[in-house]
């Protein structure tokens, strides 16, 4: 007799999981690739009933789910922007992180405030050759908490692609490639 009681865990597969929508999340982790001209951030859930998923996720399979980066080349600077201002409107206290007009963003100040993250979905060919579904992170778009709450916000439509996701592991910074199958992990 094996004598684990099993009254209080899920089964496989029966976990609930982000869908496409609105969140009030934190900014885990900011890195700056300058070489790139943009941030790569880290996000965790801080509202609702996925608080701790993403450094479940990571502590679990060894990549953090919710990444996005921010570029701000000139020619991004419109998104940049409303990213920054998103931040500094859900924020009481910002520390400063904006030094006079948005000449110089302290990006190192940006960790562990809260935002509203608007992310849809995408579509991709897997592995195994069939068409599979993950969040689509890389294309979230950013606003402030307070229109999360409100549901001022418009979910993106499906995003279609081709690509099949692939995890490799540098100097403790993952990348991700394509989107991670989060049908393949196991809660």
């Amino acid at each position: 007799m094996i004598g684990r009681n099993m009254s209080n865990v899920n089964a496989a597969g029966n976990y609930p999981r982000p869908t496409p929508g609105g969140y009030v999340m934190v900014i885990q982790s900011v890195n700056n690739i300058q070489a790139k001209e943009q941030l790569e951030i880290c996000l965790e859930f801080d509202a609702g009933d996925f608080i701790g998923y993403c450094k479940t996720i990571k502590d679990r399979f060894n990549f953090w789910p919710a990444r996005c980066t921010k570029s701000y080349k000139d020619k991004a600077l419109p998104f940049f922007k409303a990213f920054i201002e998103a931040v500094i409107e859900s924020n009481d206290d910002t520390n400063g992180l904006v030094i006079g007009d948005f000449e110089d963003v302290d990006e190192t100040k940006l960790v562990g405030k809260s935002v509203g993250v608007v992310v849809g979905e995408r579509e991709y060919d897997g592995n195994d050759g069939t068409r599979k579904k993950a969040l689509d992170w890389y294309n979230a778009t950013f606003t402030s908490i307070d229109n999360i709450i409100k549901g001022n916000y418009e979910v993106p439509e499906l995003r279609i692609t081709g690509s099949s996701p692939t995890v490799t592991e540098s100097a403790g910074v993952v990348d991700m490639s394509g989107p991670i199958n989060m049908d393949d992990v196991p809660f």
